[in-house]
């Protein structure tokens, strides 16, 4: 299991990066905030293009798979962000009915390994950098939102559109809602 780790950014949340959705929310069932999956090892050079904005701001624990595409995957993150944290978990531990991988976990096994940082994250004062109201207040939701989204899109290399998506990744970043009202009437 991994140490007490005192990273870049103390103060923040990890971020965490996983392989797929079944991983994103077996990591968020168990309190981890800010999750990303890489969707596979065919990785979208926007991902890692927004990794590594995320990685200034926050530091990135590497939860991936313990065979060998998860190596792929992680060492083409780290390649294009730099190094990051891994979740070094057994492959006996990830084993279940012929399959490997972070969903094929027990919740319970997951949750040791993770408890260094999950506990950091629970016990972080970080004030998250948007309020609910807010991406209402900014024109990020509702009719016309989209060419708004876009416009945060483009500036902060975020790999998604939808409006949850683009709220989420701006949490990740820690952006506030001056720097996006600022980025909104730029033209």
């Amino acid at each position: 299991m991994e140490s007490k780790f005192e990273g870049q950014h103390p103060d923040k949340r990890y971020l965490y990066v996983c392989e797929g959705i079944h991983d994103e929310d077996k990591l968020k069932k168990l309190g981890c905030l800010f999750v990303v999956p890489t969707e596979g090892v065919f990785i979208r050079r926007e991902i890692t293009d927004f990794l590594k904005k995320c990685k200034e701001v926050r530091d990135v624990v590497l939860v991936v798979d313990p065979d060998g595409p998860g190596r792929r995957i992680a060492s083409m993150v780290e390649e294009r962000i730099g190094p990051c944290i891994h979740l070094n978990v057994p492959k006996k531990k990830a084993i279940r009915k012929g399959k490997v991988g972070v969903a094929e976990m027990d919740i319970q096994v997951l949750k040791d390994y993770l408890r260094v940082f999950v506990s950091h994250d629970l016990f972080t004062d970080e004030r998250l950098s948007l309020e609910e109201e807010d991406f209402y207040d900014l024109g990020l939701i509702g009719q016309g939102s989209k060419v708004k989204r876009m416009k945060l899109v483009d500036h902060y290399s975020i790999p998604y559109t939808s409006a949850k998506k683009v709220e989420d990744c701006l949490l990740m970043l820690s952006v506030g809602k001056n720097e996006i009202e600022e980025i909104l009437t730029d033209d």
